[in-house]
């Protein structure tokens, strides 16, 4: 996450990238504060949505899901037999990433796409879909250029980053005043030290491009449109986002990856369309790598 420590040993690559990283927050201070008079009616969801209400029934939604992290799970055990047998992490354990890590870490990912792809090829498109009598269609995804999806998309990652960065500061005092063990994985060391340039380009593709995909199918794109229209705000909103940290499994970053999570699902509930809260997610992925590339700890 964007919450940088202070103490950094100061590359001219690093400190590019910090006055870089500056600029980008201020850029988001800069949209919030134009946004923060409509703020409470968004949040509330008082606001004008450019997103529809999700057609589908609680059946099938429990469908989508359960295909979902079933092949995910699955997917996941065949990566362990894969990364033991053809990627043995040596005997001496060498620092930074390797394609055993990579390996583990797509399976994951890689299931949810397949699950989700299974699911939806199968049952849920309109063709093969059993509608009930008078029962809606799913709507087709709004119109909206690639450009302007894109810009939100970019708007989305950088008003999310200074509320993460502010939660992350947040979040670490309040874990160490109460004497919870915090101290996030080593990941500066782990990408800092790899000299498997393989691995980093593999794990760069599956944070930037597959994790965003899959991520923001099942939690903004399917389980927040769900709920949005069917529920409390309240469950609309955390459930999909406590959920997205929870699946992190790491304390340190819990509550700003409910801040992020949120963030994309307004963002997407506003504009309506899909691209934007997975490019918004994809940049942020690409932002925590690039810090953590030069050395950065975040």
């Amino acid at each position: 996450m964007p919450t940088v420590e202070t103490a950094i040993t100061t590359t001219p690559i690093t400190q590019v990238l910090l006055f870089f990283e500056l600029g980008l927050m201020l850029l988001g201070v800069t949209i919030l504060l134009r946004r923060i008079a409509g703020a409470p009616k968004r949040f509330l969801g008082l606001a004008p949505a450019g997103l529809a209400h999700s057609p589908y029934r609680p059946s099938e939604l429990f469908l989508a899901t359960a295909f979902a992290f079933g092949g995910a799970v699955i997917l996941q055990v065949v990566a362990v037999q894969i990364a033991d047998r053809l990627f043995p992490k040596p005997e001496v354990l060498v620092p930074g990433l390797s394609l055993h890590d990579v390996v583990l870490g797509a399976g994951f990912q890689i299931g949810l796409l397949a699950g989700l792809a299974y699911v939806w090829f199968m049952h849920l498109r309109p063709e093969r879909r059993v509608a009930e009598p008078g029962e809606l269609l799913p709507p087709a995804v709004r119109v909206v250029p690639l450009i302007i999806a894109l810009r939100e998309g970019g708007s989305a990652f950088v008003t999310a980053l200074p509320l993460v960065a502010l939660t992350g500061f947040a979040w670490k005092y309040f874990l160490d005043l109460f004497g919870i063990e915090s101290s996030p994985q080593d990941l500066v060391t782990l990408f800092s030290d790899s000299r498997d340039h393989v691995a980093l380009g593999l794990i760069v593709l599956l944070a930037v491009f597959v994790a965003p995909i899959a991520e923001e199918l099942v939690f903004r794109i399917g389980l927040f449109r769900w709920l949005r229209t069917r529920t409390l705000r309240s469950v609309a909103l955390f459930v999909p986002a406590l959920t997205f940290a929870a699946l992190h499994g790491n304390v340190a970053v819990f509550l700003p990856l409910v801040v992020l999570a949120i963030c994309l699902a307004l963002s997407y509930e506003r504009v309506g369309h899909p691209l934007v809260p997975i490019i918004g997610h994809a940049l942020f992925n690409l932002n925590t790598l690039l810090l953590l590339f030069a050395g950065v700890e975040t």
